[in-house]
């Protein structure tokens, strides 16, 4: 079995287990696939994690909306999961070896995981799984939505390196630090309209409760050789709940373009995770929108770097701050095309990390919503997929 099974699975599926279902924060269907631009250009379905204040812009006659969607996305920047596939290997070449007197063969499998090890430092990966439920409505002076969300995202890193080739085979060294959260988020967000100066802005705000769930494993590369592993030393533990809310506004700027802002977690929280800190931080996003009736395009710009939520500081390299650009094009009466890209502007990631995504999208309205979505890098990739319909 490859470590991308036995270990990237393992984490998934013990967070997950936890939940009712299961990827990145604010991300759904549409969004992602317009390279993660949201802000200025959500509507009544998909505004609760993009930002409430879009909750006003539902398109014409639609007060209701229902949205159901799961998606997932793997990265690994520095192909660290390949490289524990390959020590392992070099592992097991260098056990036959032992066990038929290759002496020569014994050595020249310790000196290749020796190898592997030298170029590992630094290195991490990533998985995150969502699914998201919505239900929004649109009233005479105000909307609303009811929400949950629930995001697993788990990280490894190796750490603890070994330095000589006596310790590349001490179970002492080379240790895999596995970590996973999950994230259920229940919100109820608002809305309202009125005009200022002349201009349309919109309000929004989203109250929220978010129950957090962790798991933690750790242990030599060289012993992390089934899922049983994981499961049985993996340590799984309740953080328990915090109450927090999202603030947004939106700004018609003309007819054509739109200005809007979402501030996320106004009230933060830090939990203790086994002598670390897990913190829910206050995060800001910018967002601008150019939309007619053919076209959309948006640009999103976080304001702020934003740390992962996980508690080891050795995944304090996996922080983002996004900036997206994107565009939907109405196609007949029934789809919408949607490309975009993102890039990793924050500080202190590794080369890997600052690739551009690539994203791309498509929408249909067949008496129900379907949207599919697709981002990727050289060394990572991922998707979402969202249903619902709309009256």
């Amino acid at each position: 079995m490859k470590i991308q099974s036995k270990i990237l699975s393992a984490v998934v599926l013990s967070i997950c287990s936890h939940a009712a279902f299961s990827i990145p924060f604010t991300f759904e269907g549409r969004s992602l696939g317009m390279g993660g631009a949201s802000v200025a250009t959500a509507d009544l379905a998909t505004a609760a994690w993009a930002n409430p204040a879009m909750l006003t812009r539902q398109r014409p006659n639609d007060d209701f909306s229902l949205l159901i969607g799961v998606g997932a996305f793997v990265r690994d920047d520095d192909d660290l999961i390949s490289d524990i596939d390959d020590f392992q290997a070099a592992d097991s070449r260098r056990k036959t070896a032992q066990a038929t007197g290759d002496v020569s063969g014994e050595a020249a499998a310790a000196l290749d995981m020796a190898n592997i090890i030298a170029g590992i430092d630094g290195k991490d990966m990533a998985v995150d799984a969502s699914g998201v439920a919505a239900v929004g409505m649109a009233f005479d002076k105000f909307a609303m939505a009811l929400s949950v969300r629930a995001d697993a995202i788990a990280a490894g890193t190796v750490t603890n390196l070994s330095q000589t080739p006596a310790q590349v085979v001490d179970p002492n060294f080379n240790t895999l630090n596995l970590e996973g959260v999950i994230a259920t988020e229940f919100g109820v967000s608002f809305a309202k309209k009125f005009r200022f100066y002349n201009k349309r802005v919109s309000l929004g705000i989203k109250p929220k409760l978010v129950d957090l769930q962790a798991f933690v494993y750790r242990d030599a590369i060289l012993n992390s050789n089934s899922l049983g592993d994981v499961f049985d030393d993996g340590k799984k533990s309740d953080l328990g709940t915090f109450t927090s809310f999202d603030l947004g506004a939106a700004v018609e700027l003309t007819d054509s373009l739109r200005l809007g802002l979402n501030i996320r977690n106004l009230l933060t929280d830090e939990f203790d995770l086994g002598g670390t800190k897990l913190n829910f931080d206050t995060s800001t996003r910018i967002g601008l929108a150019y939309h007619n009736r053919m076209m959309t395009l948006a640009v999103d710009y976080d304001l702020t770097e934003n740390k992962p939520l996980l508690a080891n500081p050795v995944f304090d390299d996996l922080k983002t701050q996004y900036l997206a650009v994107g565009a939907e094009f109405n196609a007949f009466s029934f789809a919408q095309l949607r490309v975009g890209a993102r890039k990793n502007l924050a500080s202190g990631i590794s080369s890997g990390a600052k690739d551009t995504a690539l994203t791309a999208g498509i929408g249909f309205w067949l008496g129900f919503n379907l949207d599919v979505a697709a981002i990727f890098t050289n060394n990572s990739v991922g998707g979402f997929v969202q249903t619902g319909f709309r009256f």
